[in-house]
């Protein structure tokens, strides 16, 4: 990594779309190609998608908190992510560099495709409202790109307007050196993307490409990390009115990639996938869990009569009879000959009612906060009754509670910690080391070290580093 946006230009090639986006020269995308029409410029489309590793998130929302433990196998030249885990890396592993690197690297090139959008022919009507929605798409790919990077990078966990954010990059220049705006013109820049996606996108997209709801899913989680009550509560409410929750017959069949139900967005992996879900959790070559579900999460679960626990996880008698935790993480195993090959679900209907319940509660509206979490439940737990919810703090735990049970492995809950500025905490048995508060040294990501060397203006870096 150079400075910032010089190794995203060298690193441009896509294979899912045979090189498209390969830069001729280092800094130059091939007009001839691109732009000429709108099929070619679709695939450069899907190419971002593809060159977009959403399970880097999912690694660093779960391995951080306590959603997991670490697998007996997992050390040396065969383990994954141990650092994180043991809150012991340094700003220079690949754990810390890599969401960075890739997260900028997508943001790249959807710039260098905005840039020359408007010279892709659009013969007829049909034809502009088609480029329309691809600007749409690309500009909803850009704000959620930088949302990731907000949640690892940013300097305050709880939402303050003057802390520092990471730099919100809009056009392709090699030669910038970014500085880190408040997270107050940050969150400006991105709502203004999250609003120009909404007014140009449609709702017609099948679930792999973004698309009106999934603008607003964005806008309701944007929402409840800036602490913007109201339009977290609308922008989920919107989704919610157009994709219903799973039946408790569906909700397996979301993992296995059987069912659509209450997907809102997910991102495509085939055989061809360089980085399948699954891998984050076991080496399917070498037979080696790198992480196992927690203890403390098994435990927050009707065991018998929740879906999501038969969903969630399993138990292989081979892996235990080796020495390694027999309750493997299920969510992304994919099937026998394509082991962790799944499609990556990036929001789900479920989210939404936790982000409304959530916000309805910050609005004092206790009542619609205990609807919400009550009708989630009474479609995860079989017999569920309803429970008598009393005050707002009580509320306030039952929700995250419920986020805790509704999210693990999916990317939330180190962030949910970190913009609650809650504790990390673990039970004995699923660590050695089970608490970092907030302000302590590992508690907040580093700046990646090889960019605060190269690039002056992106310090000062992150609290204890």
């Amino acid at each position: 990594m150079k400075k910032l946006l010089t190794v995203l230009a060298i690193s441009m090639g896509l294979s899912a779309c045979s090189g498209m986006l390969d830069i001729k020269p280092a800094d130059q995308i091939d007009e001839s190609k691109i732009f000429s029409s709108l099929q070619t410029f679709d695939k450069a489309v899907l190419g971002v998608y593809a060159g977009w590793n959403a399970e880097l998130s999912m690694r660093t929302g779960s391995v951080m908190a306590d959603e997991c433990r670490i697998g007996p196998k997992n050390a040396g030249v065969n383990g994954s992510a141990q650092h994180l885990f043991r809150w012991t890396y340094a700003a220079s592993d690949a754990e810390i560099t890599d969401p960075w690197s890739n997260a900028y690297q997508v943001i790249n090139r959807v710039n260098r495709l905005l840039a020359g959008i408007d010279k892709v022919p659009a013969a007829d009507e049909a034809a502009v409202a088609a480029r329309q929605q691809l600007k749409g798409e690309l500009t909803a790919i850009r704000a959620y790109a930088h949302f990731e990077l907000f949640r690892h990078f940013g300097a305050s966990g709880v939402y303050h307007a003057d802390a520092l954010a990471v730099p919100y990059v809009t056009a392709a220049d090699i030669d910038n050196k970014p500085g880190r705006p408040t997270y107050a013109d940050f969150f400006r820049e991105m709502n203004a993307d999250i609003a120009h996606a909404a007014a140009w996108i449609d709702d017609s997209r099948e679930t792999t490409r973004m698309h009106l709801q999934a603008v607003q899913a964005l806008q309701a989680r944007v929402a409840l990390y800036t602490r913007n009550w109201a339009l977290a509560a609308e922008s989920a409410g919107k989704v919610i009115a157009q994709v219903p929750l799973a039946t408790m017959q569906e909700f397996p069949g979301i993992w296995t990639d059987q069912s659509g139900a209450e997907v809102i967005f997910k991102l495509k992996r085939t055989a061809g996938s360089t980085l399948r879900p699954g891998d984050v959790w076991k080496n399917a070559t070498l037979g080696i869990v790198y992480f196992a579900p927690s203890l403390k999460l098994l435990r927050a679960y009707d065991a018998e009569n929740d879906i999501r626990y038969t969903s969630y996880f399993s138990y292989d008698s081979t892996l235990a009879a080796s020495g390694q935790p027999g309750e493997v993480i299920r969510k992304y195993a994919g099937t026998p000959g394509a082991e962790n090959l799944n499609d990556v679900k990036i929001f789900r209907t479920g989210e939404m009612y936790l982000i409304r319940a959530e916000a309805l509660l910050e609005q004092g509206n206790n009542g619609g906060a205990a609807a919400d979490l009550q009708t989630l439940r009474e479609h995860r737990i079989q017999g569920y009754t309803p429970q008598i919810n009393k005050d707002a703090r009580q509320l306030r735990e039952e929700i995250m509670l419920e986020r805790f049970r509704e999210l693990p492995f999916e990317g939330h809950r180190y962030f949910d910690q970190k913009r609650l500025g809650l504790p990390l905490t673990r039970l004995p048995e699923d660590a050695a080391d089970t608490a970092l508060q907030p302000g302590e040294l590992f508690y907040y990501l580093p700046i990646p070290q090889a960019e605060r060397m190269s690039n002056p203006n992106i310090r000062p870096d992150n609290p204890g580093w």
